[in-house]
């Protein structure tokens, strides 16, 4: 049995419409690709077309959005090129963008896909499609765009977007994460699995159907964890050695500082959506002593050792324990966002942990990798042998 882990990596602006594309998107692309490339690894770039079409929308006016489109346009076709993968992601917000004053104005009214009337969400569903079958092709003929991502991860309610997915040609979705709550949004709480993909439910995407509406689901890894805000205040060291049971290193833990600092830097500016907690001390205090908190498989977020501990323990799950298939692969999807990082050199030592430590037991695939490999089984022979995995 091997874990065949898939780099994602949703590749946006800002979800308020700022940042600079060169600075945050083309060149830490650039330099993730050559990351991935040198560990023999390959990256599955989640691509925004919402703002990629606002800007050709008034490319014929401003020529600094001429050349972003371009440019977009120009590394993604690399992207394949280099043996990678591309699929669609996708924030409403920036359907009805406007640019005045220098500055983008996107409708936060659509926030989640399925805030779109139906027959919107057909069509941007199978225009992005459309768009990059069209510009990818060229680079790789067995290229396909076959899966999706929403905006923020905001899928439900997710009946007709399920039927509108299918409909456009896409036969996977990556939004979910088991444990993830959102009281506007979403509620993933009760997914089917925080790790094992499932073909979807019609009702309901985070819920295992009977095979009858043939949309797979491979969620986004997720864990729970229990740790005290306060004491990783005081010592994010102590922190990471009772809520992970490792020893991060002083590189570490600083390359999360600097990641912190750049963040705060580039982007202050909060969700439209955020809500306001009441600075009450006590409250803050009681609350902060000890909690359960939700990690997903975040390359941008978890040092090395963290990142190498998920797998393991993903690995050395007993219900996957008792069924050694040396055949069989278990898709695992970890996330990042090169918008939010001042350089790849936490991945970096993520990949060389692998190397180290998991070399025999980790693959590197596409989402397209994974796809087209869990559709050739059946989700009912799998779980025969299996059962349900948490």
């Amino acid at each position: 049995m091997k874990l065949g882990l898939i780099i994602s990596n949703d590749w946006e602006l800002y979800g308020d419409g700022s940042g600079d594309y060169f600075e945050i998107q083309y060149r830490p692309l650039q330099a993730l690709l050559d990351t991935v490339e040198t560990y023999g690894a390959k990256l599955t770039v989640m691509a925004e077309v919402g703002q990629q079409w606002a800007h050709k929308r008034i490319s014929e006016k401003e020529s600094w959005a001429h050349e972003v489109v371009d440019s977009w346009e120009s590394i993604l076709v690399d992207t394949i090129r280099r043996r990678n993968d591309v699929q669609l992601h996708l924030h409403p917000q920036w359907l009805n963008a406007e640019y005045k004053n220098k500055k983008w104005n996107l409708d936060f009214n659509y926030w989640a896909i399925s805030s779109l009337p139906e027959a919107e969400i057909e069509k941007v569903l199978k225009a992005g499609k459309e768009y990059l079958d069209s510009l990818l092709k060229p680079a790789n003929p067995d290229y396909e765009c076959i899966a999706f991502r929403a905006g923020a991860y905001c899928i439900e309610p997710s009946q007709v977007v399920i039927q509108k997915l299918l409909k456009s040609g896409i036969i996977c979705d990556t939004s979910v994460s088991k444990g993830m709550y959102n009281p506007s949004f979403y509620d993933y709480r009760d997914a089917y699995s925080n790790v094992l993909p499932w073909f979807v439910s019609p009702e309901d995407i985070k819920y295992k159907g009977n095979n009858e509406a043939r949309l797979l689901e491979i969620p986004i890894y997720s864990n729970k964890i229990f740790h005290s805000k306060i004491l990783r205040i005081l010592s994010q060291q102590l922190s990471d050695i009772l809520s992970f049971g490792v020893v991060t290193d002083r590189k570490d833990r600083k390359w999360l500082s600097e990641k912190n600092d750049f963040i705060n830097l580039k982007y202050s500016s909060k969700s439209p959506f955020a809500t306001k907690i009441p600075k009450i001390l006590v409250m803050r205090l009681i609350l902060g002593l000890i909690s359960r908190d939700l990690i997903r498989l975040d390359y941008d977020s978890l040092p090395p050792k963290v990142f190498m501990k998920c797998l393991k323990q993903i690995y050395e799950n007993k219900s996957f324990k008792r069924w050694q298939i040396d055949d069989l692969v278990i898709p695992v999807m970890a996330i990042g966002h090169v918008k939010l990082i001042h350089n790849c050199d936490n991945i970096d030592r993520i990949f060389k942990e692998i190397t180290v430590n998991l070399q025999d037991k980790v693959i590197y695939w596409t989402l397209s990798d994974a796809i087209r490999y869990w559709i050739n089984k059946t989700n009912t022979d799998f779980e025969l042998a299996f059962g349900k995995v948490e």
